[in-house]
């Protein structure tokens, strides 16, 4: 029988943000969840100013991937990988969690197994609190 490894080994998750070389001007991804389809695409690509978007927003780096916390975004599939950002750096919508592959995973293993339908109904099940959110 073939072993399971648990998701914590593969991913961290909400990594924090590190110290970024930016100006306030320099353009960053922007990703609100409207830009975010249910078959987990990032379906509009936009840039705003690292100013506009460092403080409330949810960091994300290129590779790291977008996971809806709140229902039902969680179980209709919003989510995105978060390839080809502006420098690099993205900010997204705070209804996102950011999984990032540890070492020697590949992100897009990480990608494919967030959009599958037993993760996300497993994931929406542990949601509690009358804002659906875990």
């Amino acid at each position: 029988m073939p072993s399971e490894t648990p998701f914590s080994e593969l991913v961290e998750v909400n990594p924090p943000r590190p110290a970024l070389d930016l100006r306030d001007l320099d353009p960053v991804s922007f990703i609100p969840m409207s830009n975010v389809s249910e078959s987990g695409r990032w379906t509009v690509q936009q840039s705003q100013p690292y100013g506009e978007v460092c403080r409330g927003y949810t960091y994300c780096a290129e590779g790291d991937v977008l996971f809806a916390k709140i229902t039902p975004c969680t179980e209709n599939g919003k989510g995105c990988h978060a390839i080809g950002l502006t420098n690099k750096i993205g900010f997204a919508s705070t209804e996102f969690h950011v999984l990032r592959a540890k070492k020697g995973v590949d992100p897009r293993y990480i990608f494919q197994w967030s959009v599958s339908p037993p993760l996300r109904l497993n994931a929406a099940a542990q949601m509690t609190g009358s804002a659906g959110q875990q």
